[in-house]
């Protein structure tokens, strides 16, 4: 493996690791609805604002996944 390669591999390591550093620094103190509400959406709660936007798409190592809060406002219209 040449030299440069290395240090390449060696800069996205310490910047993975200040990443997950930071996630934890992030989610110490928050209740496990709040965490999952980040897995979900991206964005902590306090974030949201008045109103979910109604779809939220992001892409993980080349799955798309497309969130929709449509759903339940339907479910709760059907059960009403």
């Amino acid at each position: 493996m040449s030299t440069l390669r290395k240090r390449l591999d060696s800069v996205e390591e310490r910047a993975e690791i200040q990443r997950h550093r930071d996630f934890v620094r992030q989610t110490q103190g928050r209740s496990q609805d709040e965490q999952l509400f980040f897995i979900v959406h991206g964005f902590w709660p306090e974030r949201a604002g008045d109103k979910l936007p109604p779809a939220m798409e992001f892409t993980v190592r080349e799955i798309k996944t497309i969130v929709t809060t449509q759903w339940e406002d339907e479910h709760k219209k059907t059960t009403e």
